[in-house]
C-alpha cells in the first residue's frame, strides 16, 4: 500500500521535475555569517532537510545587498558563488532540488526603511521614505545581479519574495501602497514592481530556469489585499511566464498569519490557494501550518493546491517526509506552532531554534554526540515531564540502561494541563509522540514511584537526572487557604470551579490570561487582577501576546491592572489596593491563583553528594517553557 499517494506523487514546476509535492519553504535562520556568507552550520541544517525526503528545498530569503542584513545570506557579488555552490550541492546530494528565495528589501522593517508610500509601520511607528523611480531602477539592477549569481551557483531555480510584509508585499497591498503612478492603484499597478523584478531576473536566468513568485495573497485585514486580488496577481504572473505561485497571507498588520501560531487553524491559507488554483493553470503552492501528512495529502487530493509548503513541520522533524512515505507517520514529532523560532529571529541575531527539536542548527554536533557510548551506564531519570522524557530518550539512544520514574499516574508533567486549553491540540500531540517514543525505546518507565534520597540510593544509578518540575508560587495573604481559593492547575484539570459564577483570576501572565479566557468561555464572569500595567507582560512575541489579549476582549473578562497591594481574601472576594490607591473589594465566589511558579529544588539539593553524577533539567532549574525543558533534557542525556 502506498502511503499518502498524492503527497508523494511526482510533480513539475516549469521544466524542473520533483520527486514529490513537499516543499521546504524559506525560513529565516540567522545561520549565515555576519557578512552574509554561507556557513557550515547553514549547509548542515539544509542538508538534513534534504535527506529527510522533501522534494524541493527553498533557501531562506537572501538579499542583493549585505548592508543592513546581518546573518542573512547576501547575493551581492560573485565572491558569494563558491559558498552558495557548496550549499546547492549539499541539498542535491541529499536527494532534493534546490532553490533560493531572493528578497529585495525589508520595506518599513528595514534598517533603511523604504516603502511604496510613507505609511507608518503599525508596530514601530516608523514612517518610511517612499521609493523613488531611481530607487526602483537600482533595486531592479541589484535583483538582476542576484539572479545571475543564483544560477551560476548551480541552484535549480529561484523564488521571488513578495510576502510577509516586506517591500514587494507592501507594493501589493492597498493598505500601504497609496501611489498614483504606474506602481499603484489597481491590482495590475500594485503588482508592477514585483513583476519588474521578475523580468529583471528572467533576463539573466533565461526562459527555462524555474521561477516561483511567493505572493502575499490576503492581508487578512479590512482594506487590504483580498482573495480576488490574489487571483488577479496570479493571472498576471502566469501571463508573464512565472512558473508557479506560492500562496501565503498576512502582513505587518496581521503578522500572525505569516507564521500561524497555535490559535490559527491548520491549513489556514487553503481558502485562498483553492481560489487561485481554480483561476490559473500553473502550479499553486500553499503554506500555513501544514504539520500533518494526512492534512497535506488531503489539501492536494481536494484540489486546493498542487504543492504544500511544510516549513516548521520539517524544522521540528527533518525526516517528516521519509516517515510519512514509509508508513511511519505516527513517529513524526510535529511542530506545535509555538512560534519560538520566529520569536528568536525577532529578538536576536543568534541562530534560530525549535522547541521540540534541540538539534536545529546543531545537526553535525548532534550526529557526533548521539553515537553509541563505549561503556553503557545505569541511568535514573526522575520526572516524566518533557525534560525527563527527552533526557531518557536521548540517553537510551546513546546506549545507556535507562529507567524513568514518574510520581503520578500519567506522563507529560505540566504539558498535560496546558493541553487542556482550547486550541492546544498540538501540545497533546507532542505528549502522545513522546510517550510513543518511550514505548518504542529501551527505557523502563515506572509510574507512581516516589523518589526519595533513600529510594534513589537503593536504585544504585551511575547517573541521575532530576526533572521534577515546579510548584505554584502563592503570595501568603490572609484567607489564601480558604475553600473558595483554587490553583490554576485545578481549573485546567476540571476539578474547580464548579458551575459558572463570578470569578477572580489573580495573575495575568501567560497562564493567567489563558485561564481567564478559558473560564469566560465556560460562562464565568471573570475579573483578571494583576500588579503590572498591562496583561501578558512576560510574553515577548507580539503575535502570541495579541492572541492572549484578544482572548480577554469580551464582556465577561474585566481587566484590573496596576494593583498596588493584595490584602486579604474573604468569603465575599479579594480585598486589594487598586492602581489609584483605593481600597477595593472585588466580589467573587471563586479566586483562581495564577501568580507564577517556583522551581522544586528540594530533591536535587538533597541528592548532591549522594549520587556520583547529577543533572537537572526543566522547570526544577527555573520555570520556563517547552523549549527550555526539552533542550535541557536533551543536553543532560547527551552529557551522561
Amino acid at each position: 500500500m502506498r502511503h499518502f499517494a498524492k503527497l508523494f506523487e511526482p510533480g513539475k514546476i516549469g521544466k524542473m521535475d520533483l520527486k514529490n509535492r513537499i516543499i521546504f519553504p524559506p525560513l529565516a535562520t540567522h545561520m549565515a555569517s555576519d557578512e552574509g556568507g554561507v556557513t557550515d552550520q547553514l549547509i548542515d541544517y539544509y542538508a538534513a532537510r534534504a535527506r529527510g525526503g522533501a522534494g524541493l528545498i527553498v533557501i531562506e530569503g537572501s538579499f542583493p545587498s549585505a548592508v543592513g542584513h546581518p546573518r542573512r545570506i547576501a547575493l551581492d557579488s560573485d565572491s558569494r558563488i563558491p559558498g552558495l555552490k557548496r550549499l546547492a550541492e549539499a541539498i542535491r546530494a541529499g536527494g532534493a532540488k534546490a532553490m533560493i528565495e531572493i528578497n529585495t528589501h525589508m520595506g518599513r522593517q528595514d534598517r533603511f526603511p523604504i516603502s511604496p508610500s510613507d505609511v507608518p509601520h503599525p508596530r514601530t511607528g516608523i514612517r518610511p521614505k517612499p521609493a523613488t523611480l531611481e530607487d526602483i531602477e537600482r533595486m531592479k539592477a541589484e535583483y538582476s545581479r542576484a539572479a545571475r549569481i543564483v544560477k551560476e551557483a548551480g541552484f535549480d531555480g529561484l523564488m521571488i519574495h513578495g510576502a510577509t510584509g516586506y517591500l514587494v508585499a507592501e507594493f501589493l497591498s492597498p493598505l500601504v501602497n497609496k501611489r498614483t503612478d504606474e506602481y499603484g492603484g489597481d491590482a495590475k499597478g500594485r503588482a508592477r514592481f514585483g513583476l519588474e523584478l521578475y523580468w529583471a531576473a528572467r533576463e539573466e536566468v533565461g526562459p527555462d530556469f524555474p521561477v516561483i513568485f511567493r505572493a502575499m495573497s490576503n492581508d487578512r485585514t479590512e482594506g487590504g489585499v483580498t482573495t480576488a486580488d490574489a487571483v488577479a496577481f496570479a493571472r498576471i504572473f502566469q501571463d508573464n511566464g512565472v512558473d508557479a505561485v506560492d500562496v501565503v497571507t498576512g502582513s505587518a498588520v496581521s503578522h500572525e498569519w505569516t507564521a500561524p501560531p497555535d490559535y490559527l487553524p491548520a491549513g489556514c491559507n487553503t481558502d485562498v490557494s483553492e481560489a487561485v488554483k481554480e483561476a490559473v493553470t500553473i502550479p499553486v503552492c500553499v503554506a500555513g501550518k501544514i504539520n500533518d501528512p494526512s492534512l497535506a495529502d488531503a489539501i492536494l487530493s481536494e484540489g486546493k493546491a498542487d504543492f504544500v509548503d511544510i516549513g516548521r513541520g520539517l524544522l521540528a522533524d527533518p525526516d517528516f517526509p521519509n516517515k510519512a512515505a514509509q508508513g511511519r507517520a505516527d513517529e513524526i514529532r510535529k511542530c506545535i506552532a509555538c512560534v519560538r523560532c520566529g520569536e528568536q529571529t525577532m529578538v536576536s541575531l543568534d541562530p534560530f531554534f525549535c522547541s521540540v527539536n534541540p538539534a536545529v542548527g546543531r545537526e553535525r554536533e548532534f550526529e557526533v554526540r548521539l553515537r553509541p557510548v563505549s561503556k553503557p551506564r545505569r541511568v535514573l531519570v526522575i520526572g516524566g515531564g518533557p525534560a525527563g522524557m527527552e533526557a531518557a530518550l536521548i540517553a537510551d539512544r546513546r546506549g545507556h540502561d535507562v529507567t524513568l520514574w514518574e510520581g503520578t499516574a500519567d506522563l507529560g508533567g505540566s504539558l498535560v494541563l496546558a493541553a487542556a486549553l482550547p486550541q492546544k491540540e498540538d501540545i497533546r500531540t507532542l505528549i502522545d509522540s513522546m510517550k510513543r517514543d518511550l514505548r518504542g525505546s529501551g527505557v523502563k518507565v515506572v509510574m507512581g514511584r516516589e523518589a526519595t534520597v533513600d529510594s534513589i540510593r537503593e536504585f544504585g544509578a551511575d547517573a541521575v537526572v532530576a526533572a521534577v518540575g515546579s510548584e505554584p508560587f502563592v503570595l501568603d495573604i490572609p484567607g489564601i487557604r480558604g475553600e473558595q481559593v483554587v490553583g490554576f492547575a485545578e481549573v485546567l484539570s476540571g476539578k474547580a470551579p464548579k458551575g459558572a459564577g463570578k470569578t477572580v483570576v489573580w495573575g495575568a501572565g501567560f497562564v493567567g490570561c489563558e485561564v481567564a479566557a478559558f473560564l469566560a468561555e465556560k460562562g464565568h464572569e471573570v475579573v483578571l487582577v494583576f500588579p503590572e500595567p498591562e496583561p501578558a507582560p512576560d510574553v515577548i512575541y507580539p503575535d502570541v501576546r495579541k492572541s492572549l489579549v484578544q482572548g480577554l476582549d469580551n464582556e465577561r473578562v474585566k481587566l484590573m491592572g496596576g494593583v498596588r497591594e493584595f490584602k486579604e481574601i474573604t468569603g465575599k472576594g479579594i480585598a486589594l489596593v487598586d492602581a489609584e490607591g483605593r481600597d477595593v473589594l472585588v466580589e467573587a465566589s471563586c479566586i483562581v491563583v495564577a501568580t507564577g511558579l517556583r522551581p522544586f529544588q528540594g530533591l536535587a539539593k538533597s541528592l548532591k553528594g549522594e549520587v556520583a553524577e547529577l543533572y537537572e533539567a526543566g522547570d526544577c532549574v527555573s520555570p520556563r517553557r517547552i523549549l527550555e525543558a526539552i533542550h535541557e533534557g536533551a543536553e543532560a542525556g547527551l552529557k551522561i
